[in-house]
């Protein structure tokens, strides 16, 4: 579990930590910094959706009135083989280009292999105080992290994780109130803040047969959350693109229904449902940059020159699939351990733990 933990902390970051390797591809044209970063990240923006849906339940039981419990949850959308690399073509690009002669590569998207050589050329225009210069430079192909994420977790393929917090309450005629929430807190030069809503409604009571089998519970749930986290990065002093107000941010909403059956026996719960996940997400590196290059003309042509763009990398994603989860629970008094399996676009893994009366 601590592990699990870990690595969920540093995927949620890794966008944030990566911001400085990611802005160099800012030195290329607006529109092929975008479509470079909507390849990159794509996995990491999908598979988040999935994960902020997920976790709201595990049973169809719900609290009596006023009963109550706090869980801890951590969900891993795993990032399908094919999702963690993409097809780089010189023609798709008018400013980047292979180094060394190829014309297409496989690259590492944020969620594919730890390490890249690559190196991409950079030939571009750039502006400054009424002049138009012929401008190169290069860059090295951005890193993922699956060999990071395989080092620290190798029982569960590459994945997406994200650790989730709730609380549930018993509220009126067989409904709990479910919900997550974490204020906009600056933590260094991070900020975060959690949002989310959740009603589970058990009608078991309604259903005549389902006094025949008291042990047998159905229930529906319907939740909504949030998430939004922004990052000030400090560019080193050696890099090639430099910013005194960039800021990385992304935010991902997402929203599921449920219809969740549960099968309770004396310590152990099984429970299954079946539903439909879907969100979108947003990821931005904003501010003003500006990057150093060769202009191989000799003084007073300038080496660094500001990108015209404000606000230069501006991605959205949007995901959404039928999902079948099926999961155990072991009932110890007042803590409940759990995990669960999810099938989807993305697949996923859940484990969490929760403490409470009913």
């Amino acid at each position: 579990m601590k592990k699990v933990i870990l690595l969920s902390l540093i995927s949620v970051c890794s966008f944030i930590s990566n911001a400085q390797n990611i802005s160099q591809i800012l030195s290329g044209s607006v529109a092929d910094a975008n479509k470079y970063a909507n390849a990159y990240l794509h996995p990491f923006g999908e598979g988040e959706i999935y994960n902020l849906s997920r976790g709201w339940y595990s049973s169809a039981r719900v609290h009596k009135f006023l009963g109550f419990d706090i869980s801890v949850n951590v969900q891993a959308a795993q990032v399908p083989v094919s999702q963690q690399s993409f097809q780089f073509n010189n023609t798709d690009y008018a400013t980047f280009k292979l180094a060394g002669g190829a014309s297409s590569a496989l690259l590492p998207t944020m969620m594919g292999s730890g390490t890249s050589n690559q190196q991409i050329n950079v030939t571009n225009t750039a502006s400054y105080n009424g002049h138009t210069y012929n401008v190169t430079t290069n860059f090295t192909a951005p890193s993922g992290i699956a060999d990071q994420f395989k080092k620290n977790i190798s029982f569960i393929p590459v994945s997406v994780p994200l650790p989730i917090a709730q609380i549930g309450i018993g509220l009126f005629k067989h409904t709990d109130l479910k919900i997550r929430y974490f204020p906009t807190t600056n933590f260094n030069n991070v900020s975060l803040g959690v949002f989310g809503v959740a009603l589970q409604h058990e009608f078991s009571n309604y259903l005549p047969f389902i006094k025949k089998v008291p042990f047998l519970h159905l229930s529906a749930l319907a939740g909504y959350s949030t998430v939004t986290a922004n990052y000030y990065p400090t560019f080193d002093q050696s890099s090639s693109v430099q910013s005194s107000n960039s800021v990385a941010s992304y935010n991902i909403s997402a929203y599921t229904v449920q219809g969740i059956a549960s099968v309770k026996f004396s310590l152990l719960e099984i429970y299954a449902a079946v539903g439909y996940n879907a969100g979108n997400s947003n990821i931005n590196l904003n501010g003003d940059y500006v990057i150093t290059y060769n202009t191989n003309l000799p003084a007073p042509a300038p080496s660094t020159i500001p990108i015209t763009q404000h606000n230069p990398i501006a991605l959205a994603f949007n995901a959404g699939s039928v999902t079948n989860t099926y999961g155990v629970r072991l009932n110890l008094l007042l803590l409940k351990v759990y995990a669960d399996y999810t099938l989807s676009k993305y697949n996923g893994v859940g484990i969490g733990v929760s403490l409470g009366i009913r």
